[in-house]
C-alpha cells in the first residue's frame, strides 16, 4: 500500500491522548459549508492502516438533538462524525485532491447503549478509532477503501461502524452522473419543498415539521409506504448543493419509515422506539427529480431482546436505488442511545 501519508504518530494509545477538542478541522476537508455542522476537531495518522480522530457532539442542535424519544444521543449524528472523520482522513493523510468525488457503497453501525454521564447537559467529546481494509490504488491514487471504526466517550464504547467508499475524479464523476435528457438539477432547485401530506412530526419521533421527510404515508399490506420529501433548504440534510439525494438523507427517511411501520404495526407511538443500529448498501444514485418511495416493512421481532428490525427499501423508477435494515428496540432500555 502506497500513499501520500502525514507523519504517523507512534501508536494509537499515543495517537488518541494527543487528540484536541479546541477547534473544528477546515470545513472543506469534510465536504461542508457551515461551520455549526462541523463536529470533527482533530485527526492523526497512526500508520498505513490505522488513524484517530475527535468530534465533539452538540448539546442542542435545530436537525439531531429534534426527538420525541428520551435518546440522548443521535445515532445519525454519530454516524455523521464517523463519515466527517473519514472524509478527512482521505484528504488529510492519503492525499485525496480537494475535487475528489465520494461515492457511498456500504455502511453498517451498532450502537453499544452506553451513554457517557452528563451528556444530557452539554457538549460531548468523542474519539472514533479507525482501520483500513481492502484499500484499492490506481497509480498512487485511493480509488476504494474499508473502514471498521469505534466510537468511545470519556472512555466508554458508544458504537461501531464499518463502511465501503470509492473515490473518482471530477471526470469520472461526471460520465457517472450524466443522463441523456439534460442537465442534472440540484437541491438548489429544491429549497421550497412540499407540505401537503407530511407526516405528522410525532409519527417518526420528530417535533419539528421541518425534519420531517417523509410525504402521503399508506398502508401496503405488510409494509408501509411514504414519498420522499427533498427538502433542498434544510440547513443539516442539504447543507450545500447536491445532484442526488445523499446517503445520509436516504438514513433520515429509512429512520423515519421504520418507526412509522413500527408505530402502524404494534400500535405503539414513536416515541417508545429508539434506533439500535442500522445497515445500507446503495446501488445506485437517488435522483431529485423523479418521485422516491420509501417503504418499510412490518418488524421482524427478535426474542433474545424484544427488539425488533424493520427492512426498508428505496425505490424509483422501478427499481431499488438502496436498500437497509434499521434495528429498533424501546426507548430507555439499555442505557436509552
Amino acid at each position: 500500500m502506497t500513499a501520500a501519508i502525514t507523519s504517523a504518530a507512534p501508536d494509537a494509545a499515543a495517537a488518541r491522548a494527543a487528540l484536541t477538542f479546541e477547534r473544528t478541522v477546515p470545513r472543506s476537508l469534510v465536504h461542508r459549508h457551515a461551520l455549526s455542522e462541523v463536529f470533527l476537531t482533530d485527526s492523526a495518522c497512526v500508520d498505513d492502516e490505522r488513524f484517530v480522530a475527535a468530534a465533539q457532539l452538540p448539546p442542542s442542535h435545530a436537525y439531531y438533538t429534534d426527538h420525541t424519544a428520551p435518546q440522548v444521543l443521535d445515532p445519525l449524528l454519530l454516524l455523521e462524525c464517523c463519515r466527517q472523520a473519514e472524509t478527512h482522513a482521505v484528504h488529510a493523510h492519503f492525499g485525496a485532491p480537494s475535487g475528489t468525488k465520494f461515492v457511498l457503497q456500504e455502511w453498517a453501525m451498532t450502537l453499544s447503549g452506553d451513554v457517557p454521564e452528563g451528556s444530557a447537559g452539554g457538549p460531548v467529546p468523542v474519539t472514533v478509532e479507525a482501520t483500513t481494509q481492502e484499500a484499492q490504488w490506481v497509480a498512487g491514487t485511493l480509488r476504494g477503501l474499508g473502514y471498521r471504526m469505534r466510537v468511545s466517550a470519556q472512555g466508554r464504547p458508544l458504537c461501531e461502524v464499518s463502511m465501503r467508499v470509492k473515490y473518482v475524479t471530477d471526470t469520472v464523476y461526471a460520465k457517472l452522473r450524466g443522463r441523456a435528457a439534460g442537465t442534472v438539477p440540484t437541491s438548489e432547485a429544491y429549497r421550497h419543498p412540499e407540505t401537503a401530506g407530511l407526516v405528522e412530526p410525532a409519527r417518526v419521533g420528530r417535533a419539528r415539521p421541518e425534519n420531517v421527510v417523509l410525504l402521503d404515508p399508506a398502508p401496503a399490506g405488510d409494509s408501509v409506504a411514504a414519498r420522499l420529501r427533498v427538502a433542498g433548504g434544510h440547513p443539516s440534510l442539504f447543507d450545500h448543493p447536491q445532484d442526488h439525494v445523499p446517503g445520509m438523507v436516504l438514513m433520515e427517511a429509512g429512520r423515519q419509515a421504520a418507526l412509522l411501520s413500527a408505530g402502524t404495526f404494534t400500535g405503539e407511538g414513536a416515541e417508545r422506539w429508539a434506533v439500535s443500529g442500522l445497515r445500507a448498501s446503495f446501488g445506485a444514485y437517488a435522483e431529485l427529480d423523479a418521485p422516491l418511495t420509501v417503504r418499510a416493512r412490518r418488524p421482524a421481532w427478535q426474542e433474545a431482546d424484544g427488539g425488533s428490525t424493520v427492512e426498508v427499501g428505496f425505490e424509483q423508477g422501478g427499481r431499488n436505488v438502496a436498500e437497509a435494515a434499521f434495528s429498533l428496540r424501546r426507548a430507555g432500555a439499555d442505557g436509552g442511545t
